[in-house]
């Protein structure tokens, strides 16, 4: 009886399938790019590079956090109220965010910044690209803010574990 209920185990796990969850964590140094800068969040133009940025991932299962140091991290809290992103790792692939706290307005429009990372992780290095975006209430006033994304392009590595 016991045999056979390891037997179902195993079964069932097998069977609810998917990657198994990559270990993302560990300090990252990255490089990142401005590939696009419609809204003005990113203070830099299209094709601006930044080296040395450090970021500290934790992990807890499939949840995970990135916390950006240094100039970068003070920069990215000012933008969206944290240096933090959270979010999940599923197989080799994270997706984090900042939901924006800072408010900010033009006229009848108001409005915070969100980041959205997305990255994949092959060994020790770590790729992908940061959207930043405006949420907004949605007035006339808030004009390109509905539809603009600024977006950065990383890569980096951690030391091998």
């Amino acid at each position: 009886m016991q045999r056979a209920a390891l037997i179902l185990a195993v079964l069932a796990a097998g069977a609810c399938g998917g990657d198994a969850t990559a270990n993302v964590a560990g300090t990252y140094t990255l490089a990142l790019t401005v590939q696009e800068n419609q809204c003005g969040i990113l203070t830099s133009d299209a094709g601006t590079s930044s080296t040395g940025v450090t970021v500290v991932v934790t992990q807890d299962g499939p949840n995970v956090t990135a916390k950006v140091q240094g100039v970068a991290g003070v920069a990215l809290s000012l933008a969206t109220g944290s240096d933090t992103f959270t979010g999940r790792v599923s197989g080799n692939s994270l997706d984090l965010s900042i939901i924006g706290t800072v408010a900010g307005s033009s006229g009848t429009c108001a409005f915070t910044r969100d980041a959205h990372l997305v990255g994949t992780l092959a060994g020790d290095l770590l790729t992908g690209s940061v959207t930043y975006t405006y949420a907004t209430n949605k007035t006339a006033d808030c004009g390109i803010r509905d539809a603009c994304q600024d977006m950065q392009l990383f890569n980096g590595t951690r030391p091998p574990k």
